[in-house]
């Protein structure tokens, strides 16, 4: 019995120091917030060095969490979109050339692609909830009942159709990120495919034989092994945000595209490993204000290739250090700004 122990302490030791190349547990809790709830997990090439979690699922049952439990993704979703697109352009079943209107029959642009919603080259408003919120819950024609409903990709596409914003610029002219550009090709994914979003994605991960599958859930906000976010404020309180309902907001946001996969920090380094190797690093680093693969761009100030998501008070971050092939996944169920994690990331790159 007394040989056992000894066996594990020695195990814990090694892999929690930095013999064997492992990031040193006790050094890297020195950068962490204090409110940190979530999972950190680092590949240096193929190696695992760090797979940390720490924290609760929920406040109300406490349940901890561990390296399985998944976490929204918010906008890294876009990649996701963006690996669906070039796979059904693979199979000739699409083109990024194609208008939209070839798919979405009510779509008012008649000179809008493919391509400048991948690109964020549509000119469609930034934001569809400012966009849903000002031209469906504010308009009074509307009834209150049908303004509170968990709205999704179709109701934006709709309301596109009725509405007619005015474009920013011509499709094509310019650049700039708008959320809406992924709704809606997440809607040309179901209807090429004559298959919801979540069931193509399901069977195209298990058929192309990845190590995982993302969960899917837009259309409820639970899920099987699911932290449920928070919001932290500097009195030291938390406060639940979920979805625009937890704070204030009298609907649900149910869309996929943007928001709504979720999955560890350990698959997640996964995602990111297979997409790393599909990316011509040289073209990033030369176009470091353009975004890549659905939302990566090169961050010249930390020499970092970085895609980061949010929803609510879940958070992201999927990143590349091409010099030491080190992939870093950080997801967290606590959010309190934009920079809880970067002293972390700082370290991370740098030991």
């Amino acid at each position: 019995m007394a040989n056992k122990i000894k066996i594990t302490i020695l195990t814990l030791t090694l892999s929690f120091s930095v013999f064997g190349g492992q990031v040193n547990i006790d050094s890297l809790k020195k950068y962490l917030p204090p409110h940190f709830s979530g999972q950190i997990y680092v590949q240096k090439q193929d190696l695992n060095i760090c797979n940390y979690y720490q924290g609760i699922v929920d406040r109300i049952y406490g349940t901890p969490i561990n390296d399985s439990t998944i976490f929204n993704l918010g906008e890294i979703s876009n990649s996701f979109v963006y690996y669906f697109i070039k796979h059904l352009v693979s199979l000739n079943q699409i083109k990024v050339s194609d208008l939209v209107k070839k798919y979405v029959k009510n779509f008012p642009y008649s000179n809008m692609k493919i391509s400048h919603l991948l690109n964020h080259e549509s000119g469609l408003p930034n934001s569809y909830v400012r966009f849903y919120h000002k031209k469906r819950f504010q308009d009074v024609n509307v009834k209150m009942t049908d303004k509170s409903i968990r709205f999704d990709n179709e109701d934006i596409i709709d309301l596109i159709s009725i509405v007619r914003p005015v474009l920013a610029y011509e499709p094509g002219d310019s650049s700039s990120y708008s959320d809406i550009n992924y709704l809606i090709l997440s809607s040309i994914i179901e209807r090429t495919t004559l298959t919801s979003f979540d069931d193509f994605s399901d069977k195209l991960f298990q058929r192309q034989e990845f190590p995982f599958s993302p969960v899917v859930s837009s259309k409820s906000d639970t899920a099987t092994r699911k932290a449920f976010g928070y919001r932290y404020f500097e009195d030291q309180t938390y406060k639940l945000f979920e979805n625009l309902n937890s704070v204030g907001f009298p609907f649900s946001d149910g869309t996929n595209g943007n928001q709504h996969i979720y999955l560890s920090a350990k698959h997640l380094a996964y995602w990111g490993q297979f997409l790393f190797k599909n990316m011509d690093l040289s073209l990033i680093k030369a176009y470091p204000n353009k975004s890549f693969f659905g939302g990566f761009k090169y961050e010249e100030r930390i020499n970092l290739i970085v895609n980061r998501g949010a929803f609510g008070g879940s958070y992201s971050h999927l990143i590349y250090d091409p010099i030491d092939q080190l992939y870093i996944a950080i997801t967290s169920n606590v959010f309190k700004d934009k920079n809880d994690v970067e002293k972390l990331i700082k370290w991370l790159t740098l030991n």
